[in-house]
């Protein structure tokens, strides 16, 4: 008996069990039955696309198969169809090669078996690879279409469920929600997402498909303008028929200011630029506490007696960093005791611009949809105003987000024993402009306070501070 492989596929298996490639199988092998062939071996890829459309682009399976024929464990190969067994006309190309160069035949359940040793067989199975190729390219355009189309409508997208949402993506999950907002004061605050990660894991919190939370997964999704109800199309926001942004057809979690806030934290391109953190995970000044002399970062030492210190320059400079923690801490909470420190009210003062060039954009498109304009004309003209548009809303965004800063007026001596070190050093570094260690003038080591030197941050976001 000639021996013989069968291989099955399934694009999507929507039921999980691979009960389609199971039917396939048990069809090819009363086919081989049929035909007196000893089936030697069955290679499946479940749930994966065979088009160039798809987004899967390998099958480990199917590449398995062609490699073990080649070298001759077996000599023909059963598929349920063509389609089946590949829809690129490239592949068919190597399946003809694979019989002309070692006999491998193809047999199907359902799609005839094609000649490939004559021009008119191979011509036929040309034909076929064309015709599957170019329906699986008509589908992928109307469901192209029919997201986009989704997009405009601001329709949540289907399937898996979002995280703050229940399912359906309309209404909120009331707990997630709350998690969400936390989330979102935490890292305005200067919390990382990988800390907040650890804490909804150690809490039992999971995604919504359950699974344990990373800190760059948390980032994305803080960072999504889903948040703040905004309708996702292909990685941007959605821009509807009339040229404008899509609102989302569910309840945002975040006010659009908050969420401008949170994307700037997260953004370290669009933050002040600030000290790295060695050691950040660990001490509460690393990035504020600097050389009296040099003005260098001093990093923290964690020796028997864990020490600040600068050496560079030829001189050296330390202090122990539980007596410096404590004095900038009493220092911290006396100034929060004494003021308010929040963030500043400010206003974009480009609005009227912005709505007249979002009015351009519309009423050209809008001129372009009935005809009366070319796209020659409408389109270079839009791509300018959008630069305009993007830059204006750019400015917005970032003056709304300069008003929605940390508000730290409760945060008292209770509070402080409450929060992570994260949370702390975010305290210090909207107060203190940098902590300075002069270098010691006395021998022993009894920690001098006046060897501390603050400096506060002169901007409007500490009301009342000299």
């Amino acid at each position: 008996m000639t021996k013989a492989a069968i291989y099955t596929r399934i694009s999507l298996d929507t039921e999980g069990e691979a009960l389609g490639v199971a039917r396939q199988q048990q069809d090819c092998r009363e086919l081989a039955a049929r035909d007196g062939l000893d089936v030697v071996a069955v290679f499946t890829d479940n749930d994966t696309g065979a088009s160039t459309r798809s987004r899967k682009k390998t099958r480990p399976q199917y590449a398995d198969m062609l490699r073990r024929a080649r070298d001759g464990e077996f000599g023909v190969i059963v598929s349920y169809s063509n389609s089946r067994l590949t829809r690129r006309p490239l592949e068919l190309e190597e399946i003809i090669t694979l019989y002309e160069r070692h006999g491998v035949r193809f047999v199907t359940v359902v799609s005839g078996n094609d000649d490939l040793s004559t021009a008119d067989g191979r011509m036929v199975a040309r034909i076929k690879a064309s015709v599957d190729a170019a329906e699986v390219e008509r589908t992928a355009e109307r469901v192209a279409r029919k997201h986009l189309e989704s997009a405009r409508e601001g329709k949540p997208v289907a399937g898996t469920r979002p995280f703050g949402w229940q399912q359906g993506g309309r209404e909120l999950h009331a707990k997630e929600a709350k998690l969400i907002r936390e989330a979102a004061t935490d890292i305005i605050a200067g919390v990382g997402t990988y800390a907040i990660a650890k804490r909804w894991n150690d809490a039992g919190v999971t995604t919504s498909t359950g699974r344990p939370w990373q800190g760059h997964v948390l980032t994305r999704m803080m960072k999504s303008p889903r948040l703040a109800g905004w309708r996702i199309h292909q990685g941007q926001i959605a821009i509807g028929r009339d040229g404008q942004p899509v609102r989302g057809q569910w309840e945002p979690v975040l006010d659009q200011a908050t969420h401008d806030a949170v994307v700037a934290a997260l953004s370290p391109e669009d933050n002040r630029s600030r000290v790295p953190r060695k050691n950040a995970r660990h001490y509460l000044l690393t990035g504020t506490l600097r050389c009296g002399l040099c003005g260098a970062v001093m990093y923290g030492n964690a020796a028997k007696y864990p020490t600040y210190g600068c050496s560079g320059n030829g001189h050296v400079v330390a202090a122990s960093v539980a007596p410096v923690d404590d004095l900038v801490t009493r220092v911290v909470l006396t100034r929060l005791a004494d003021v308010a420190v929040k963030s500043p009210k400010l206003e974009f003062d480009g609005a009227a611009r912005l709505a007249e060039v979002e009015g351009d954009i519309a009423r050209l498109m809008a001129s372009f949809t009935a005809r009366e304009l070319s796209a020659e004309v409408v389109f270079p003209a839009v791509a300018q105003l959008e630069e305009q548009r993007d830059e204006l809303r750019s400015q917005k965004r970032r003056v709304e987000a300069a008003g929605a800063g940390p508000d730290f007026t409760n945060v008292d001596r209770a509070a402080w024993g409450q929060m992570g070190v994260d949370e702390r050093r975010a305290v210090v570094e909207t107060l203190l402009a940098a902590v300075l260690v002069r270098p010691a003038t006395r021998k022993g080591n009894q920690f001098d306070p006046d060897r501390i030197e603050f400096v506060w941050h002169d901007t409007p976001a500490a009301e009342g501070m000299a």
